[in-house]
């Protein structure tokens, strides 16, 4: 009988554990990252009250064993390492695994711990720690170390994380340029100012040339005789005026041209197989041509020259130009503002120029681009007067050549409107403001400058047997024989699970599972209380038998 009370003293001792795990588990239901433990018994060993045996011949049959437990024990308390759920936080210190792994920190000994809790800060020294215990955070791989190109905020053989905001980020020189928009269709090109008679000079066989006189003419009313002249007023595309007199019973319509151009600097005047005189300004733009040949009042004879007057056949104009201007950047990241100029020079070419407005540095090998489109206003090829579609400039600030890539094809020619941007991939220069994280751990620093540098990557452990792991408090947990030790690397290699960036784990607490544990461990635990409290009776009953 008194095997009884033990044996029921066995039960209180288990459910009191399994309590006490449950107490446990539901006092870290909102810890970061927290794994719930779980309890498992089985019975202890078993007093024989009779042996089995077999079958003893045809006469006798077989007889099972008899036997009485003498109580139960806890087996196992074993944690649930399943999927938290990923909360949102905003911190961009906050980070979180989704799959398998643990953030590794090194404790002040210096030796290997193992979270899922990653809510980090940085100490005074700008190394990522637990801010709790102050563990600093571990890294792994080369990844922020400096290598001769890059900037590096690491150092070579350190496994501490060190992010530090505020750090001076170099510019970035700019290697291209790339347009994007349109230039209208409907944009004129520039032209050159020309001026022509209403009618052409005619003679009875038909159009005037350089060798008809005056005076054989059709619009002459009489042959002219001698002293009779003719005056030749006009302008020059800069305003400028002649005059001119001529005899007019000698003189040839290639006389009259060449006497006005004698006169004309910026201009020409010719006479056209149609006997039209024209007279064409050298250079495009705006212009003040005027002609006008008229006879002497003292001739005796005349023409009709007002059937000749001259009239505007093309207006001077330096055509519909369209500037567009963008900043780049040269090695030491200072700006260069460069202006680009368009130019409409037919139906479907373009001319580009461009100009550096600021004196920091100058355009070598200065040329003209063209741009060239199909019929359907799409872009069709681009060149230079000299070398390729690129831009060579020489900062005052560096020894070195510059040559940045001009890309034209993402401009299209349809319309009337003029829009054009430009993407250039330089940068001036700047400092660390901000961070995120990629799925395999990589901390990349993001500059004021919009510069991302790679900072340093998340080291994650992971074990062959996580259930053997042993927790040591503070949301931490390290390796035991049984775990086995840790395999470290990074995130999304070798099994191990993805970063999150800005979310924390949460607890896997289930607390319907775990009132339901309570339940159950207070009837047992009572259950097994009342065992005790029956064989006391009945020991009880016993010692009274005697009195």
């Amino acid at each position: 009988m008194a095997q009884a009370l033990f044996t029921g003293a066995t039960g209180l001792r288990a459910f009191q554990r399994q309590l006490e795990v449950v107490a446990n588990n539901l006092a870290n239901l909102n810890t970061t990252g927290f794994k719930a433990d779980r309890v498992l018994f089985s019975d202890l060993v078993y007093r024989q009250i009779r042996s089995g045996s077999g079958a003893n011949g045809d006469d006798f049959g077989g007889i099972n064993p008899a036997q009485v437990g003498t109580g139960v024990r806890v087996s196992q308390i074993d944690r649930n390492f399943t999927q938290g759920v990923l909360q949102d936080t905003g911190e961009i210190l906050d980070f979180a695994l989704r799959g398998d792994g643990f953030f590794v920190v090194n404790d002040a000994n210096g030796q290997p711990l193992y979270t899922r809790a990653g809510s980090f800060a940085l100490d005074e020294r700008n190394n990522l720690v637990d801010p709790a215990t102050g563990y600093l955070v571990r890294r792994t791989g080369s990844v922020g170390e400096p290598n001769g190109q890059n900037l590096g905020f690491q150092s070579v053989g350190d496994t501490r994380i060190n992010i530090p905001f505020g750090a001076a980020i170099p510019g970035v020189a700019s290697t291209q340029i790339e347009f994007r928009g349109n230039l209208p269709s409907s944009a004129s090109p520039p032209l050159a100012e020309v001026l022509t008679t209403s009618n052409p000079f005619e003679t009875d066989t038909g159009p005037a040339t350089l060798t008809t006189t005056l005076s054989e003419l059709t619009s002459n009313d009489s042959d002219y005789e001698a002293g009779d002249l003719i005056e030749i007023l006009g302008t020059d595309v800069d305003g400028t005026a002649f005059n001119i007199s001529l005899p007019a019973d000698t003189s040839t319509l290639g006389d009259v041209g060449d006497a006005i151009n004698a006169e004309l600097v910026d201009a020409t005047a010719e006479l056209t197989a149609e006997g039209h005189l024209v007279l064409t300004a050298n250079d495009v733009g705006d212009g003040f041509l005027s002609l006008l040949i008229r006879d002497d009042t003292n001739n005796a004879n005349t023409t009709d020259f007002l059937q000749h007057s001259t009239v505007i056949d093309t207006e001077g104009s330096a055509g519909d130009i369209f500037e567009s201007t963008t900043q780049v950047f040269d090695t030491q990241g200072n700006a260069q503002n460069l202006v680009f100029e368009f130019q409409k020079t037919s139906p479907d070419t373009w001319d580009v120029s461009v100009e550096l407005t600021n004196s920091t540095g100058e355009i070598v090998n200065e040329r003209t681009y063209t741009v060239s489109f199909n019929d359907n206003g799409t872009f069709a090829f681009a060149s230079a007067s000299a070398g390729d579609t690129s831009l060579d400039l020489q900062s005052l600030s560096s020894t070195s050549l510059q040559n940045i890539d001009l890309n034209f094809d993402q401009i299209s020619h349809t319309g009337n409107f003029f829009g054009l941007a430009q993407n250039q991939d330089g940068a001036p220069a700047g400092v660390l403001a901000n961070i995120a994280v990629s799925s395999n751990g990589i901390i990349t620093g993001v500059g004021t400058n919009g510069v991302e540098i790679e900072v340093a990557q998340l080291a994650i452990g992971n074990f062959s047997n996580i259930d053997g792991l042993e927790a040591v408090g503070d949301n931490y947990y390290q390796a035991t024989n049984a775990s086995g030790v840790a395999s470290i690397g990074s995130a999304q290699s070798g099994g191990r699970g993805t970063v999150v960036g800005a979310q924390l784990e949460s607890s896997n607490v289930d607390i319907t599972q775990e009132f339901a544990q309570l339940i159950v461990a207070q009837r047992a635990f009572s259950a097994n209380a009342r065992t005790i409290t029956v064989a006391d009776e009945i020991l009880d009953e016993l010692t009274n038998l005697v009195r």
